[in-house]
């Protein structure tokens, strides 16, 4: 006999489960201006009847409620936990997994007609989230699954209560790393034709969909995870010109790129990195016309603080600021120079940055670091900080606080693993709140690439970025059929983080943000980053506790 139930967004649930492993949702809670979603899973442990058995999923919302169906769609996750040398036997006991296998992750729209397929003795899990501009009240909704013959195979009411008001606008900064040249690669279209705008669009517009409001611009092809001597798939913006010596420079297809961004919602612009990865030893490749021939320029094998390129950047820089101011884009625009450098690379970064501060004095530049002395010694106002050294960044005045995290931490931190509980990844909005953390920063919105981008690594074959990185470490999207985006239940997880965050404020301008904080430690104790919320029930304490405050001062 078919077992369904409803349950939790935040429930990650696999495959060889069943439904009674996890707690049932009766009701639902949101605001005008924020999508609510919830888990249908459905099982039949029965042998005896038909192997597979398709079933169309039916909403009955009220009107003004756009409804979107998705099925939950498991992914070949290979090495489900971080490992390296040096930390393979460090595990939280957490994970809700360490095992390979299928992971829930993928968001896939409803496929055959509109229906779910329920496999016998295997779970499978339906994502409903209702949109649009959403009637304040409180609502019955009703969800069925209903067999091919019409009959009515099960039934669900779902109370959906949305509370009078809207949530402020988002006023964190996130980014997750758009890479152009893997929508290139992957679809296989040439870079900066017409169907290549129209898929980064759509990825653009997807991204924004999930808080993200800061995209890369890559000016160059960015210097990023590419092994030394190797080089990316070009994706330069900027056309560069040497004539006799001199360079000149064409910024149309920049212009293209940010305002096709701002037409998706995008609010900051991100430059691409000016120099290389872990060392800042070296240029960007650069690619011009010289005297008539398109070539590269830079490379690995130029020196960063060499001459020649120094000459080349200023000159760059001079002309792309410029341009920006024209275009009244100062405050938005965040420059880098390079990504993650150590104490090691103090000298070095020293010098980079000191040559491009002659023209760049006074913009805005950030680089993801954990090095305190990058920011004690004057070398950087934006420090990115990875997440598990924020607290030694935390005594510091600094204006603007960034955090980020990558191929981990990950022993009682926030991060967005497959193997994590949704309401750990979701967690972070609360971290970020309780610490005045303005940005978040993440390297792989859509890495479809092996380490040092050697190979190309089809994420629906394999979420390891081809058994390099820990499961959902390389892309929070998926490229689907016709160059549309899929999300995956992380990247969902991490925004309804970053809605928190707006309630959290919205609360604040009713009691307070002592109240506010007063509040949140009831429920989770002292709010730090190396503790995180890992279960649906706590984090659900949580918001409606937040919630409960903003409907008693409504009234």
């Amino acid at each position: 006999m078919l077992q369904t139930k409803l349950v939790s967004s935040l429930e990650k649930c696999f495959i060889d489960q069943t439904p009674a492993d996890f707690a049932e949702v009766t009701r639902v809670r949101t605001y005008k201006n924020v999508t609510a979603a919830v888990q249908l899973l459905a099982y039949n442990p029965d042998e005896s009847n038909d192997a597979v058995v398709w079933y169309t999923l039916q909403v009955d919302a009220p009107e003004g409620v756009e409804v979107k169906l998705r099925t939950v769609e498991g992914i070949p996750n290979y090495v489900p936990t971080p490992a390296t040398p040096a930390t393979a036997m460090e595990r939280d006991s957490h994970f809700l997994r360490t095992t390979p296998g299928l992971y829930p992750d993928l968001l896939l729209p409803l496929q055959h007609h509109g229906t779910v397929v329920v496999v016998n003795q295997q779970l499978r899990t339906a994502y409903i989230e209702f949109t649009g501009d959403l009637p304040a009240g409180d609502h019955n909704v009703t969800i069925r699954l209903v067999k091919r013959n019409g009959e009515v195979a099960v039934e669900h009411v779902l109370a959906l209560q949305v509370i009078d008001t809207c949530l402020p606008e988002q006023d964190s900064i996130v980014t997750m790393w758009f890479y152009a040249d893997c929508l290139a690669d992957y679809y296989d279209v040439e870079v900066w034709s017409e169907k290549h705008w129209a898929i980064c669009e759509r990825f653009a517009r997807t991204a924004v969909k999930n808080g993200i409001n800061m995209l890369m611009v890559p000016v160059f092809t960015p210097p990023l995870d590419t092994a030394v001597g190797q080089e990316r798939t070009t994706t330069q913006l900027v056309d560069v010109t040497v004539t006799n010596g001199e360079y000149t420079f064409g910024f149309e297809k920049v212009d293209r790129w940010m305002d096709m961004l701002k037409s998706c919602g995008v609010k900051y612009y991100e430059i691409a990195h000016l120099f290389t990865q872990w060392g800042a030893y070296h240029a960007p490749k650069v690619m011009a016309t010289v005297d008539g021939e398109y070539k590269r320029i830079f490379g690995w094998e130029t020196e960063a603080a060499g001459e020649e390129y120094v000459t080349f950047l200023q000159a760059f820089l001079a002309a792309f600021t410029d341009h920006l101011t024209a275009r009244g884009l100062h405050d938005e625009v965040y420059f880098h120079i390079s990504d993650e450098p150590n104490s090691d690379h103090l000298a070095q970064y020293k010098i980079n940055r000191s040559n491009v501060l002659k023209v760049l004095d006074g913009w805005k530049i950030m680089d993801a670091l954990s090095h305190l002395e990058f920011y004690k010694e004057g070398l950087c106002e934006i420090p990115v900080v990875y997440s598990a050294s924020i607290h030694q960044f935390m005594p510091e005045d600094i204006k603007e606080r960034w955090v980020y995290y990558c191929c981990g931490p990950w022993v009682g931190y926030s991060n967005r693993f497959m193997c994590m509980h949704s309401a750990r990844t979701r967690y972070m909005g609360t971290q970020m709140y309780a610490h005045g953390i303005k940005g978040f920063l993440h390297w792989g919105y859509n890495f479809f690439k092996s380490q040092f981008s050697d190979d190309e690594n089809n994420p629906f074959l394999n979420a390891n970025a081809a058994y390099w990185a820990g499961g959902g470490d390389a892309n929070s999207v998926y490229p689907g059929a016709k160059g549309q985006p899929l999300e995956s239940i992380r990247l969902v997880a991490f925004r309804q983080g970053l809605e928190d965050i707006r309630v959290m404020k919205l609360c604040e301008q009713y009691y307070g943000r002592d109240a506010v904080m007063a509040e949140i430690e009831k429920v989770v104790g002292k709010v730090t980053f190396d503790k995180c919320v890992d279960d649906t029930a706590t984090m659900t304490a949580l918001r409606d506790r937040m919630d409960d405050m903003i409907i008693k001062a409504i009234g």
